[in-house]
């Protein structure tokens, strides 16, 4: 596991931190897929007792993230093709439906906030920086998806996108979106956002997401990637 200093922050929960800990490690590829989390280990490291350390293997557990081996421990999920197929038709439906309901709450500065996102994605582009590229593209979606105001909504989306960037930093070497393709479906949605045309938004916004998992699932195909783990 990837050393990292620990600082423990109130008023959020101990478990709370190392959810996010663990889980931002997992997504980035810093605690690689089938590696197995060991309790004694992470008591050490973060200096806590085991309690907040099995609750946060619990959420991670609920979230898709580990899996529990009965007499063998806890370990990163391996990612399998369903998963990715699951991940990107369900968030095509519910990002769909966030951009949507963000329209009429969309103000100045989030259009800002995204013109902002669709400039980094251009420099990223231009030095061929894809992890660089997948942060502000996450950027120009977490603004649209906070406008729709759902906090239901916002917070399984939340975990839905997180999946999908361990997805793509799990196999950066073999999936990019191509950037001409994305930096204009992102111009073009942010176009129908000032416009204020919700449906056509939404639909947009799904067809993109549905692009993006053809080409990812495309992609691994053409690398003889297995159909069930890849």
């Amino acid at each position: 596991m990837a050393e990292k200093d620990f600082n423990l922050q109130f008023p959020v929960s101990l478990v709370e931190q190392i959810t996010e800990y663990l889980a931002n490690e997992i997504t980035e590829g810093k605690i690689n897929n089938g590696q197995q989390l060991v309790e004694n280990e992470l008591q050490r490291k973060f200096g806590i007792s085991r309690g907040p350390i099995r609750e946060a293997f619990r959420i991670l557990e609920e979230n898709g993230f580990l899996i529990s081996v009965p007499r063998k421990g806890t370990f990163v999920r391996e990612i399998s093709r369903k998963d990715i197929e699951d991940n990107f038709s369900v968030r095509s439906h519910l990002e769909s439906f966030a951009a949507s309901l963000a329209v009429p709450f969309m103000n100045d500065e989030d259009v800002k906030g995204m013109e902002l996102a669709l400039s980094g994605m251009a420099e990223s582009a231009r030095n061929n920086d894809f992890k660089s590229h997948l942060k502000h593209h996450g950027d120009f979606h977490i603004i649209f998806i906070n406008a729709s105001k759902n906090d239901t909504l916002i917070k399984i989306l939340e975990n839905l996108r997180r999946q999908a960037t361990w997805f793509r930093f799990s196999y950066v070497h073999l999936v990019q979106e191509p950037f001409e393709y994305a930096l204009n479906v992102h111009r073009e949605i942010l176009d129908l956002f000032i416009k204020k045309d919700a449906h056509r938004a939404g639909s947009l916004v799904k067809e993109h997401i549905l692009v993006a998992q053809q080409q990812f699932i495309r992609l691994l195909a053409s690398r003889g990637k297995d159909e069930t783990k890849v």
